[in-house]
């Protein structure tokens, strides 16, 4: 099965074989085979002196700058930060060659037998590396310069930044009032609990800062509140202002990342290599201008690799040395900065001390550190956040359980009130209808047979029309006379008004005088009435009815 995959042999000769001369590996046999020769055999790379683990680990590090011997030291020497970066001055610094391995490539390069440059070509490349910083004076010097030029910019910087976060924030606890208002409330709170209320017995004056993170763990007889929840709650009826205390102390909150005594060791650690670069360059200046300063040095120069031969000049002379050399210059930038970081960080541990002074801490314990205080502070905010979204959650659930139970109370006295409505508007209904069944009654029954047309009926609630007893009072005449009245009419229901055509009721008078015996009745028409029948007579009484009752 495996004869039958298909390999492409062009593709794979171009990728995986090449021809090999023949010094490569000696000349080749009949056979096909190839021989070494004895002379690169001996000639051949092989570790010498130092020890082989150190040798290989080198020549892997060496291997990735990609720089040959020559131009490191070179650059080494003149201090040249242009040519290698920070990481990799930093690889080559471990292999740097100590006084034993010295002496042995020393010892190795000056047997006999060989020239210097066949020896220097057996070496393995650590070796090289090694032999090649021999050649160069005060290089252990000189590579921690060159490493410290590199470095200088950031480390600065980096140092300012820490020296501002923990100035300003020292500032910032000192000078907020809001945190000055709550950490009294909490003295007095705390006070209150330890005399049992507001008693006139000794209170505490001062309380310690580790305190402020006790808050959280004291609770009341209710195992649910804990002081500083009670503390939060205080300070929202009172004055809410001072809740967003946190807002004063914004770079206290970055200041508790900052080691300060890491910032002063680094400090004093860049004071020395400044002193180190200050006097590699002034050796510097010193080999450039030796005849010029040979009159003033008149001591025997000491060519020891870890020591400086050193030049007494003023302080003019000095800084024109300086500025002589490119490395000397930078020295001098470097000086000035240093000492303005200087001078701001003793400002800052003066403030510091006052701070310390501020909260009260304790001269006679050991001496706190910038950040274990503001570690403190920042934890103290921490954990009073935490209270305020509990404190915030619960009046909220409190707001809405009023909201409902409101809800409640309003919609079962809403019902009551509808209900007592609708009573009041069924009673009304029932009192406006109460006449009318009555008076349709009135209006649709027919008149009692009792009921009589008569000039005397009168009117009443009860009954429609009542009669009236006849009066026997005598009814003057036109002329004078006086005369009883005729018996009632025995038609019922209205009678016709001759003058005005109309139909009136029997208990309106006539404004006719009565005919006089012997003579009849003067008529408008002159032509004589006709009696009503029962019938109409009766629905002219209906009609009048009505009409009456409409009027009243």
């Amino acid at each position: 099965e495996l004869d039958d995959i298909c390999i492409d042999e062009e593709e794979f000769t171009n990728l995986f074989q090449a021809e090999l001369t023949p010094s490569q590996f000696g000349k080749g046999g009949s056979d096909g085979t190839t021989t070494s020769s004895p002379s690169r055999k001996k000639r051949g790379p092989s570790v010498q002196v130092i020890d082989p683990k150190r040798a290989n680990n080198g020549g892997i590090v060496l291997a990735r700058l990609k720089i040959s011997q020559d131009d490191m030291a070179d650059a080494v020497d003149k201090i040249d930060e242009t040519l290698m970066t920070t990481e990799q001055v930093q690889g080559i610094v471990e292999y740097l060659p100590t006084d034993e391995e010295k002496k042995k490539l020393e010892a190795h390069m000056l047997e006999g037998g060989l020239d210097a440059a066949t020896k220097f070509d057996m070496l393995c490349e650590c070796e090289k590396f090694m032999v090649a910083m021999m050649t160069v004076k005060h290089a252990k010097r000189k590579i921690r310069a060159l490493l410290f030029k590199l470095q200088f910019e950031t480390c600065i910087k980096a140092l300012a930044t820490d020296a501002a976060i923990v100035e300003e924030a020292c500032d910032q606890l000192s000078n907020s009032v809001r945190l000055r208002k709550l950490l009294g409330i909490v003295l007095n709170i705390g006070n209150r609990l330890n005399t049992a209320g507001n008693s006139s017995k000794s209170k505490a004056g001062a309380f310690t800062l580790e305190s402020l993170l006790k808050l959280s763990h004291a609770k009341a007889f209710d195992k649910k509140t804990t002081f500083l929840q009670y503390m939060v709650l205080i300070v929202r009826r009172n004055n809410e202002i001072l809740l967003n205390f946190k807002d004063d102390l914004p770079t206290v909150l970055k200041a508790d990342k900052v080691f300060w005594d890491q910032c002063l060791n680094d400090l004093e650690e860049v004071e020395n290599q400044l002193e180190n670069v200050r006097r590699m360059a002034l050796h510097q200046a010193h080999i450039i201008n030796r005849h010029k300063l040979r009159k003033r040095n008149k001591k025997k120069e000491v060519h020891d690799e870890d020591s400086l031969s050193e030049v007494e000049m003023s302080l003019e002379e000095e800084v024109d040395a300086l500025r002589a050399t490119r490395l000397g210059q930078f020295t001098l930038v470097a000086i000035k900065r240093v000492s303005t970081l200087r001078e701001k960080v003793e400002l800052t541990n003066r403030k510091f001390a006052r701070l310390q002074e501020y909260f009260g801490v304790d001269e006679k314990r050991a001496e706190m550190q910038t950040h274990e205080l503001f570690n403190i502070i920042v934890q103290f905010c921490k954990d009073f956040d935490k209270a305020r979204e509990h404190v915030e959650a619960e009046a909220k659930k409190q707001m809405r359980e009023d909201r409902k139970l409101q809800q409640k109370n309003g919609n079962s006295s809403s019902n009551t009130l509808k209900k007592s409505n609708k009573n009041n508007k069924s009673s009304k209904m029932l009192k406006a209808s109460s006449f009318q069944p009555h008076l349709s009654r009135q209006m649709q029954a027919p008149p009692s047979p009792s009921t009589k047309s008569e000039p005397g009926f009168v009117r009443k609630a009860s009954n429609m029309f009542v009669p009236k007893k006849a009066s026997s009072k005598k009814i003057p005449s036109p002329n004078g006379t006086q005369h009883r009245p005729g018996p009632p009419n025995t038609l019922k229901g209205p009678t016709l008004d001759h003058h005005e055509g109309s139909v009136m009721s029997a208990t309106q008078p006539s404004t006719t005088a009565p005919p006089s015996p012997g003579r009849p009745p003067l008529t408008a028409n002159k032509t004589p009435s006709k009696p009503l029948s029962p019938r109409s007579s009766i629905r002219q009484r209906r009609r009048n009815a009505r009409k009456t009752q409409m009027a009243k």
